[in-house]
């Protein structure tokens, strides 16, 4: 059975407390995305959850409802996503114009350190991605967004250019800069955000800082993503925070 946008706001709002408006997208980067306004949500989804199976619905509506704290449903969404995209056909790879240069961070001698330490070996036999900040403007962010990206198909690491301020500490960077190219670094049949992946991810020097650094400064991002302007002083996280900035 396909399930429309419709039948996708029917369920959730049986299952959650506030009005969900529902529209399908094909956004492979964040299959996902949640906007508060109020007492109303809307979600884009990616198309591929047309066919999504009951028990993944109700696993989207655990995340919905308690965030990462549905720790079960959120690992089992996940996995399902990650088998989604890696069944999508190969989109034809575009040109991007690559501006590594920032206001204040580059990312080339950055992404040429960890190169020559972390992953000294892992690019021997094939091309290191490329490397770029995103487009800059206010985004539309309410309650997540992500911070980078990697395109297996053009092999591109994509950052956020919120990052790209002085209240935000180099060393947090740089940690979101290996995130996204340790993805470019392991095997494509691998399930993204799998065992091999995490204890790598672990292993990295400033992982348990980043995370508290992260969640302590979730609202001020957001904030600045949204407005394009500068962070203003250290917030609190927002209550009902959906996911993180990128899948740690």
């Amino acid at each position: 059975m396909t399930a429309t946008p419709a039948d996708w706001e029917r369920l959730l709002d049986e299952r959650l407390e506030y009005r969900v408006r529902v529209q399908f997208g094909r956004a492979r980067t964040q299959p996902v995305r949640a906007s508060y306004e109020g007492r109303s949500l809307d979600l884009r989804l990616h198309e591929f959850f047309a066919s999504a199976p009951a028990e993944i619905a109700d696993d989207l509506a655990a995340w919905l409802r308690s965030g990462r704290r549905a720790r079960a449903a959120c690992a089992r969404l996940d996995r399902w996503i990650d088998d989604q995209l890696a069944a999508l056909p190969r989109k034809t790879p575009r040109s991007a114009k690559l501006i590594t240069r920032g206001e204040v961070y580059d990312l080339e001698p950055m992404a040429r350190g960890l190169f020559e330490r972390e992953f000294a070996d892992a690019f021997e036999s094939r091309p290191r991605p490329k490397i770029t900040w995103g487009r800059r403007g206010p985004s539309r962010a309410r309650r997540s967004m992500q911070l980078g990206c990697y395109v297996r198909e053009s092999h591109l690491v994509r950052m956020h250019p919120v990052l790209d301020q002085a209240k935000v500490p180099e060393w947090f960077v740089r940690f979101v800069l290996f995130h996204e190219i340790l993805h470019a670094a392991m095997p494509a049949g691998l399930r993204p955000h799998g065992p091999e992946f995490r204890a790598r991810e672990r292993a990295y020097p400033d992982h348990d800082a980043a995370v508290k650094w992260q969640s302590r400064h979730v609202n001020a991002l957001i904030r600045s993503a949204r407005s394009g302007k500068p962070m203003g002083r250290n917030q609190q996280p927002l209550s009902g925070v959906q996911g993180l900035f990128f899948r740690l």
